[in-house]
């Protein structure tokens, strides 16, 4: 799945501490005996009644002699029947997931047969979705789509459903004549019946593996967005979207495109670029020449201010797709870094390329972010792998930003010539082809004559990343400096060793005067020595952001005060917002607020709140307080107010508060996080509030969604009814209702047996809700509740979900009864730990007044 913010949704119960279960299955790709090598698809859809009924006729390929058998993934379907075309004879059995194909004769090598299924789907549980108003919604668009990501074609289609499985396409797809018929490939006609039905046929020349083909049929309209060499680029949507937004929200898409191609030295690799955003698509998908996305990426204005940057970053991914992952694919899911790791680079390279460094730098610092988090607090494991539960259990923080750092590294070790020339030379070999790891490591020594057997099995076949503990000495008789860098992440149990690497040290000597040396970490402690007359000015680690760490420093207040401000690069200037952050001390909180408003980047005051919230102190959450209300780029303003959310004080309640009041129209999505972080502050005092914005009907639900946020987050009961009422059919927008459901846990959890009961009983009924993404919420809502008895609805609802999604529940119940005590027992913990952090908070802060009045006090009789 192309888009990670997709894994945010799809992944729902994505909370668990294991990555698999135990004794998990290594995954291969299957023997392929019999290949298909080409699907024709003769279907028509019945959006009212949601259902499809057809024929697909499969040609498949001998690769031996003696062959017999051909097996089809296909998941509940009626009226089955199985014919030879050339009617041979064969039989066929169907036991509702799977069509088994048996010829009497067998075939010789090479030999070429056809087979049909005719079948009828009704309400597909996944794979394929159809949109039509209810009384509930009536407004609701009508349209029908398929997102297949990663094993859900065989809910409607019936084909071998592996990615090592590729074929080109004919699709004669029937439905209203009223609607727009989107599909792979070129339109090749469009022929009307007398019924008032039309049949489109379109035709896709070049392979595609079944998760990549796509299909949309509803009242879409157009905006057409150029093209680029003959490739034709248009964007579609249903209402109540219009022209503008659609032109606002894809418009640069045929520059991207002309970049891509030029950097990868590759002609694009498809007969068209379409782009459908829909309702309830969960993300994006690099779909062949029919890209879907959510439509929630839609912006107007408001939303492209704040959110275009991201926007922009999700179109290039799922253009990069195009080259890895579709036209090269994958054999088989253990290498699916080749596809979203690549597609994730390519966005900060577009960023290194348009933007400039500091841009690439710092989206590199969030994807190093986002992948520590998950290594940290849920599970490592390697990269590539073949022990997994399921294909799309791999589809993690691990897989997106952790793969794309690494690749950054990789480039970084053979540098730009040789690295690019290699990535070249590996579209221009493996397109139209599947590849594994071996292929592309396999390319870049041939280019650039490196052994790279060590980098990829440190980086991409074991677990972990470094973490560092550096600290720096200078010893003016020596007049030399001293920097120590020891290993901390070695974990015998967890299967993480040491690793081996460089990396780069900037010393500011003098004002203005640099030197750059670089330290080879191999062992557990290793130092460096520098010549230095004086005390450095600055001494930054990974100066450029090159290498995947954590980082523990502290050089001393001066050293940091001076690189946050006076660091030549982003990397320089976060590492040291992040150190003065975990100081702590009132000198450092000043520091990062003076800096804040002089800093040129909007990514690096991001993290100067981030640092504020991260210090735990009264005197942090002051100076964040002071910061978020002083921000004014609406890009920026978000993860701001999410930092709110991590401290309690009045001081940022009233922030909050006052931003709130500001005049509208104010950044959707960082007035939709501004109600989460109020919410945060816990209690009924901003009830009002939070309740007032369950009201507002701005664009795509967003502040309704951080409303219902802010109301589970007071863990106040009287939010906990209002949420109650939020959560059923018709009651609010389907984005919305997600957010309540999963609020509703979140409130009830803090509450009496009573209360959490009741709430237990409303999620357990929304197991059985008809949208399937709305029970995968109520699911992941009563893990988050934690009520033991919860587990036999939990175990019932998954006869309701998909494959590939029925791990993720069984992993979430095995950590539900891992957890020795119950969910009451663990709410008052919780709650305890966060009344004595509050308190030492502000002790804290007491001892900081004592010490700065005896500093005072101690001046004041210096001077008598």
């Amino acid at each position: 799945m192309a888009c990670r913010f997709r894994t945010d949704v799809n992944r729902l119960l994505g909370g668990s501490d294991e990555f698999h279960l135990p004794s998990p299955e290594r995954h291969y790709a299957p023997d392929l005996g019999l290949e298909p090598i080409h699907l024709d698809i003769a279907v028509g859809f019945d959006l009212a009644g949601r259902q499809v009924a057809g024929q697909v006729t499969t040609t498949v390929e001998a690769h031996r002699t003696g062959e017999r058998e051909l097996n089809l993934d296909a998941v509940d379907f009626h009226e089955v029947d199985v014919l030879d075309p050339e009617d041979r004879h064969l039989d066929w059995s169907y036991d509702g997931e799977r069509i088994e194909i048996v010829w009497r004769d067998p075939f010789e090598v090479g030999e070429q047969r056809r087979v049909i299924v005719r079948y009828r789907v009704i309400d597909p549980l996944t794979g394929m979705f159809f949109s039509w108003p209810d009384e509930a919604y009536p407004d609701r668009p009508r349209f029908v789509a398929t997102d297949h990501e990663t094993e859900r074609a065989r809910y409607w289609l019936p084909c071998i459903d592996h990615p090592t499985v590729r074929t080109p396409l004919d699709l004669h797809l029937r439905a209203g004549a009223e609607y727009t018929i989107l599909a792979a490939g070129l339109l090749v006609e469009e022929e009307e019946h007398d019924d008032g039905t039309k049949t489109a046929h379109w035709r896709l020349e070049e392979t595609c593996p079944s998760y990549l083909v796509c299909i949309g049929i509803g009242e879409f309209l157009r905006a057409d967005g150029g093209e680029h060499s003959g490739i034709e680029i248009a964007a579609f949507a249903p209402p109540p979207f219009v022209e503008e937004d659609l032109q606002r929200t894809f418009g640069p898409t045929a520059g991207m495109m002309q970049w891509m191609t030029a950097k990868l030295d590759a002609p694009f690799p498809f007969p068209k670029y379409f782009q459908l955003a829909l309702p309830a698509i969960g993300g994006a998908m690099e779909n062949i020449s029919l890209t879907t996305w959510d439509a929630k990426f839609v912006a107007d204005e408001t939303l492209h201010a704040e959110w275009g940057w991201l926007i922009d970053l999700i179109n290039l991914h799922e253009m990069a797709h195009s080259y890895f992952g579709d036209s090269i694919v994958v054999r088989d899911y253990a290498h699916v870094w080749l596809k979203e790791s690549w597609a994730t680079y390519m966005e900060s390279c577009w960023l290194e390329d348009t933007e400039g460094e500091d841009a690439m730098a710092w989206q590199l610092s969030e994807e190093s972010r986002a992948y520590r988090e998950e290594a940290d607090k849920r599970y490592v494991r390697p990269i590539m792998t073949r022990e997994f539960d399921s294909s799309w259990d791999m589809y993690d923080h691990h897989l997106y930003p952790g793969g794309a750092f690494r690749l950054h590294m990789l480039r970084q070790e053979l540098g730009d010539d040789d690295f690019w020339a290699a990535v070249r030379d590996y579209v221009r070999l493996f397109t139209g082809r599947v590849v594994e790891t071996s292929d592309f490591r396999r390319t870049l020594e041939a280019r650039s004559g490196r052994s790279l057997a060590r980098f990829f099995d440190q980086w991409f076949h074991s677990r972990g990343y470094p973490k560092l503990k550096a600290t720096f000495k200078h010893d003016r008789g020596r007049s030399e400096g001293l920097l120590t860098i020891e290993q901390t992440q070695v974990d015998a149990k967890k299967g993480v060793g040491l690793f081996s690497f460089p990396i780069e040290v900037d010393v500011e000597k003098t004002e203005g005067e640099w030197i750059t040396a670089t330290l080879d970490v191999s062992q557990d402690k290793q130092s460096l020595l520098v010549p230095l007359d004086q005390r450095p000015r600055q001494v930054v680690i990974d100066p450029r952001g090159k290498t995947l760490h954590r980082l523990e420093w502290d050089p001393g207040l001066d050293l940091l005060k001076r690189s946050l401000r006076g660091a030549p690069t982003v990397p320089g200037r976060i590492q040291a917002a992040r150190a003065l952050g975990s100081k702590g001390a009132r000198s450092a909180i000043q520091a990062l607020v003076a800096a804040h408003g002089s800093e040129p980047h909007w990514g690096v005051r991001i993290e100067i709140g981030r640092a504020l919230a991260a210090s735990g102190t009264r005197e942090g959450a002051i100076g964040l307080a002071q910061v978020f209300s002083a921000e004014s780029d609406p890009k920026a303003i978000r993860f701001l107010a999410d930092a709110c959310g991590g401290l309690r004080e009045p001081e940022l309640a009233a922030a909050l508060e006052e931003w709130l009041a500001r005049p509208r129209p104010l950044p959707w999505i960082a007035t939709a996080q501004a109600l989460t972080s109020l919410g945060r502050q816990r209690g009924t005092d901003h009830l009002d509030t939070l309740r007032a914005a369950c009201l507002d009907r701005g664009w795509w639900g967003w502040v309704r969604r951080g409303a219902v946020q802010g109301l589970g987050a007071t863990r106040a009961e009287e939010a906990r009814q209002i949420l109650m009422g939020k959560v059923d059919h018709g009651a609010e927008a389907r984005q919305v209702r997600v957010m309540a459901i999963a609020a509703l846990a979140t409130a009830a959890r803090w509450q009496e047996e009573g209360p959490r009961k009741q709430t237990m009983e409303k999620l357990v009924d929304l197991t059985r809700d008809p949208d399937y993404g709305i029970r995968m919420a109520a699911i992941n809502a009563l893990k988050g509740l934690g009520e033991l008895a919860a587990i036999p609805a939990m175990e019932a609802a998954t006869r309701s979900l998909a494959d590939q999604d029925r791990p993720r529940v069984r992993r979430a119940i095995r950590a539900m009864r891992r957890a020795r005590k119950g969910p009451e027992g663990a709410a008052k913990l919780r709650k305890q730990i966060e009344e004595l952090t509050e308190k030492l908070r502000k002790l804290q802060h007491k001892v900081d007044l004592l010490d700065e009045r005896s500093k005072a006090q101690a001046d004041d009789e210096s001077i008598d």
